[in-house]
């Protein structure tokens, strides 16, 4: 009676790396780097000026716009996901939110381009904009996405009417003062240097800019005034934390 030896368990299967023609790798690899010569030869001739049509030129600017927006955009989303899962401060919010009746995700969160004015904002129908383009750090994004996170909890809990100046006000004052944004490192950024009172002068400061920029509150002088008469109950109402962070 004849046996029947075992085979190995790798003999005859086929080695995934050897089964790829070397010809096809060194097409893929010739292509490679063909596109990087091609993008360091582009940049060169645009630097220089030299071998450039200006209509070569003028799409070689709109391409790189493009290509740098579309790394800010990934690096703000990638920033989003982080901190919503690893950052104390940003977790608690998203609790405290859904504990309030609304429970926020990542699709509530758009990096978008913004112009120089903001970093972020807040819409009861659009949900929480990131300016991709404006935070120069991670630490700068998690201070603005809780501000603005602030602002949909304010919305969420306390029903703000955003035309009414003093709800508006009251919202800013409590966004500047909880979020970090007011942080003595940030003032310093700014080139505010308050050593008495600081946080408090930044939060007025920057809640009457904020207010300025709605319409309903744009008359000269009507956001200095709501901001000071809703201030000292605003800034103690550190709800839904237990106090300023």
């Amino acid at each position: 009676m004849s046996s029947a030896h075992p085979t190995s368990n790798n003999e005859n299967q086929t080695n995934p790396i050897s089964s790829v023609s070397p010809v096809i790798i060194n097409e893929q690899i010739k292509e490679k780097d063909k596109k990087i010569f091609e993008k360091w030869r582009k940049k060169l001739m645009y630097i220089t000026g030299i071998g450039l049509t200006e209509q070569e030129k003028v799409e070689y600017k709109i391409e790189l716009k493009k290509n740098y927006e579309e790394y800010q955009c990934e690096r703000c989303e990638k920033w989003r996901d982080k901190l919503m899962e690893r950052s104390p401060i940003v977790v608690f919010m998203l609790k405290s939110l859904k504990e309030a009746g609304c429970k926020i995700e990542k699709k509530h969160f758009k990096c978008l381009p913004c112009d120089n004015t903001r970093s972020g904002g807040f819409s009861p129908d659009h949900g929480i904009l990131l300016c991709q383009n404006r935070f120069f750090s991670k630490s700068h994004a998690e201070d603005t996405m809780v501000h603005e996170m602030m602002h949909f909890y304010d919305h969420c809990r306390f029903k703000v009417d955003w035309n009414n100046c003093y709800h508006h006000a009251c919202s800013e004052i409590r966004a500047a003062s909880l979020s970090g944004d007011c942080r003595w490192t940030r003032e310093i950024r700014r080139g505010f240097f308050n050593f008495t009172k600081q946080h408090q002068a930044c939060v007025k400061r920057r809640a009457i800019l904020s207010v300025q920029k709605n319409s309903q509150c744009s008359a000269p002088g009507v956001a200095e005034r709501v901001v000071s008469e809703v201030f000292e109950s605003c800034f103690n109402d550190t709800r839904p934390f237990d106090e300023i962070y």
